[in-house]
C-alpha cells in the first residue's frame, strides 16, 4: 500500500506526514481542487491514527508502528477515496463539517475492518476446538464432503438444511459461560472452550450432516452477535459533559464526544431490534418477576426462568466493556418507552 501513497508524497499533494500548518483550509482546498489534496490527506492521516487507537483489535501484535499506520491510510484511500470525496463535496459546509464527515467515514470503515478480523479470528478458534476434540473429525478424502467436519464415528452426507434451525439448536445449549469482557481485552470473547465444544456438538447433531467451518462461523455469529462487535476504547463517563462545557474544546473534540454518546444509543437500538416483542416487554420488568408472571400467564418458577434467560442474553449482547452502563441504560429506556406506548 505504500506505493499508493507515493501519489500523495509528490509536490502537488505534499506528504501525508507533513506537520506544517496549512496555508489553506481543508474545506477551501476541497472545493478549489474538487479532489482530496495534501491538506485533506493530512487530516485523514491524523484522524485514522486517532481512530485506529480506539479499536485495539486492529493493532498489530507489536503495537502500532509508523509503517502499519501508513499502510492503514493507504488501504482506506484505496478503498474509500471516491465515495468519501463525493460525500465531502456534497455535504461539507465548512472545515468543522469536513472533520466530522471524515471522522465518521473513517470510524465506520475501521469498524468494518475489525468485524472482518473477528470472523477470521472466530473461524480459527472453532478450527482449534474441532481439531483438538475427539468428538469431531474431518471427512476423509474419497468420501462425499471431504474436508468438512462431522461428529466422530458418523457417516453422514454434507449438510444442506435450514440455517435457522441450527441457530435454534445453538441457543438451546444450556449453561453457556461468557468470559468476562473488560477494557483490557482486544475483543469480546464468544464463550469458553467447553461451551464452544457443546454448541458445535449440538449444531452438528441437529444438522445430521458434515459442515464447513464457514457454516459453523455463521451459526456462532448469529448465536453470539456480540462476537462481531469490536471493543471501542471509550472516553470516560463524564467526558461528554466535560468537553462540551470546555470553552477551549475544539470542534473535533466536541463532535467525537457527542459521537460516543450517539454510539451508545445506536448500540442500544441494535440490541432492542434483536429482542423479540415479548422480550422487549420483559426488559422493563426484569427486577419484578411477579409482573412477568402476570403478563406471560405462567407460574412463578417459569417467570424466573424467562427472566434469567433474558438477563443472560442481554449480558451477551451488551458485553462488559467501558460503555456497558450507557448501552444497557439505553436498552432499558427504549424498552420501557415501548411498554408505556402500548
Amino acid at each position: 500500500m505504500r506505493n499508493f501513497l507515493c501519489r500523495y508524497s509528490s509536490p502537488a499533494y505534499g506528504s501525508a506526514r507533513q506537520r506544517e500548518v496549512p496555508a489553506i483550509s481543508a474545506f477551501d482546498e476541497l472545493h478549489d481542487l474538487e479532489y482530496l489534496g495534501p491538506v485533506c490527506v493530512a487530516l485523514i492521516n491524523k484522524l485514522i491514527r486517532e481512530e485506529a487507537r480506539r479499536l485495539p483489535v486492529l493493532a498489530p501484535a507489536a503495537g502500532w508502528q509508523e509503517a502499519d499506520l501508513e499502510d492503514l491510510l493507504g488501504e482506506f484511500l484505496a478503498d474509500r477515496l471516491k465515495p468519501v470525496t463525493a460525500n465531502l463535496l456534497a455535504l461539507a459546509t465548512d472545515d468543522d463539517s469536513v472533520g466530522k464527515l471524515l471522522r465518521t467515514s473513517i470510524r465506520r470503515w475501521l469498524i468494518d475492518q475489525s468485524r472482518k478480523t473477528a470472523v477470521v479470528s472466530l473461524g480459527r478458534s472453532l478450527e482449534t476446538v474441532l481439531a483438538d476434540s475427539d468428538a469431531f473429525e474431518t471427512v476423509p478424502v474419497g468420501e462425499v464432503g471431504a474436508g468438512r467436519w462431522r461428529l466422530s464415528g458418523t457417516t453422514v452426507q454434507p449438510w444442506s438444511g435450514p440455517f435457522d434451525r441450527l441457530v435454534e439448536a445453538a441457543y438451546a445449549v444450556p449453561n453457556i459461560k461468557i468470559p468476562k469482557w473488560s477494557s483490557e481485552t482486544r475483543r469480546a470473547p464468544v464463550t469458553d472452550r467447553a461451551s464452544i465444544e457443546a454448541v458445535i456438538h449440538a449444531v452438528l447433531s441437529d444438522a445430521a450432516g458434515s459442515m464447513e467451518v464457514a457454516h459453523l462461523v455463521e451459526v456462532f455469529t448469529s448465536r453470539f452477535p456480540v462476537a462481531l462487535d469490536p471493543l471501542v476504547v471509550s472516553l470516560p463517563d463524564d467526558a461528554v459533559s466535560q468537553i462540551t462545557a470546555d470553552p477551549h474544546a475544539s470542534p473535533e473534540e466536541i463532535v467525537l464526544a457527542l459521537d460516543d454518546e450517539a454510539m451508545a444509543g445506536s448500540a442500544g437500538a441494535r440490541i432492542v431490534a434483536i429482542l423479540s416483542p415479548l422480550e422487549r416487554r420483559m426488559v422493563a420488568y426484569l427486577d419484578r418477576p411477579g409482573e412477568i408472571q402476570t403478563f406471560l400467564g405462567c407460574g412463578r418458577s417459569q417467570a424466573y426462568h424467562h427472566a434469567t434467560r433474558l438477563k443472560e442474553k442481554l449480558r451477551q449482547l451488551v458485553g462488559d466493556g467501558d460503555e456497558v452502563r450507557s448501552v444497557m441504560s439505553e436498552v432499558i429506556r427504549l424498552c420501557s418507552e415501548a411498554v408505556e406506548t402500548r
